[in-house]
């Protein structure tokens, strides 16, 4: 008979836009672990709906109109569902935003919470250099859009990334070079290695 073997890795990273949430993933991605971005499962919604161009707003909006219709912890259900499918191994899980979303994911034995911090000024500088993505508008428009994702929808169903920062088990700061944070990211998996 063939028995499973140990539980499945999970590290989920938080953090508000520009953070670096998506460069600590893909430096993962070369350590051998599934990427699953939870914000993929809402544009399927959106796209079903017919949308076709994704703003902030609109996914904030579909996001919560998920969580309403189907719990607050939804996408970390459809990702858990997508991890056992797929039978993976070792994952990181882009984009915790929700309270419920940690909560859930808490149940997993080998769940960790990466928080991914930077200064407000180096991520709005990141997200307005980044080609795909690229950002409109200034400085304050960037304070006032990330003021909004804060307040939007109740405190179950909203999102809450500064409240998910604050549930983090390890949080790596992002303001220098990429190979700062590659060594804070080495040195959270070997602290979870002595566990």
């Amino acid at each position: 008979f063939l028995m499973r073997s140990k539980k499945t890795l999970i590290i989920g990273l938080a953090g508000f836009p520009g953070a670096g949430k998506t460069t600590v993933a893909k430096y993962l991605v070369k350590k051998g672990y599934v990427h699953v971005v939870l914000s993929d499962f809402i544009k399927d919604e959106v796209r079903k709906a017919g949308v076709t161009k994704f703003t902030r707003e609109i996914l904030q909006d579909y996001g919560n109109k998920m969580r309403e219709r189907f719990g607050p912890q939804v996408l970390a259900q459809l990702a858990m569902k997508k991890i056992r499918v797929e039978d993976a191994r070792k994952v990181v899980i882009d984009g915790v935003r929700n309270l419920y979303e940690v909560a859930f994911l808490n149940v997993e034995n080998n769940f960790t919470l990466i928080g991914v911090n930077a200064r407000p000024r180096e991520r709005y500088r990141r997200l307005h250099e980044r080609q795909k993505y690229s950002r409109e508008g200034t400085f304050k428009k960037f304070l006032q859009q990330e003021r909004r994702e804060e307040t939007l929808g109740s405190k179950e169903i909203g999102l809450r990334v500064q409240e998910c920062l604050g549930k983090a088990d390890f949080i790596v700061e992002n303001n220098s070079s990429l190979d700062a944070l590659y060594a804070a990211v080495d040195g959270v998996l070997l602290l979870k290695k002595g566990h």
